[in-house]
């Protein structure tokens, strides 16, 4: 499991400047079945205390779509507002 930083890009929140406690891990839907592999899941994304709340809503979505949607949601500084009415 990779330390928690948070997945949106603009973010600088990390591990090393806050307690894990900051962080909450979101898992999406999964594209692929669970192969047995080690390492991170590609289907959980770590998220700070101020990004968590555009995942509400998005769990059922993989997290490569949830998350065009939440950068759409963040660049128009809007609430987390579902359904998303256009695309970036």
């Amino acid at each position: 499991m990779m330390p928690p930083y948070c997945a949106v890009p603009i973010c600088t929140a990390s591990h090393n400047d806050q307690d894990y406690e900051s962080f909450t891990l979101v898992r999406f839907r999964a594209i692929e079945p669970p192969t047995g592999r080690e390492g991170h899941p590609e289907n959980m994304l770590w998220f700070c205390k101020d990004h968590v709340r555009y995942t509400v809503g998005k769990t059922d979505m993989s997290a490569v779509v949830a998350m065009v949607h939440i950068r759409a949601a963040i660049r128009r500084g809007a609430p987390n507002l579902w359904p998303l009415t256009s695309m970036p």
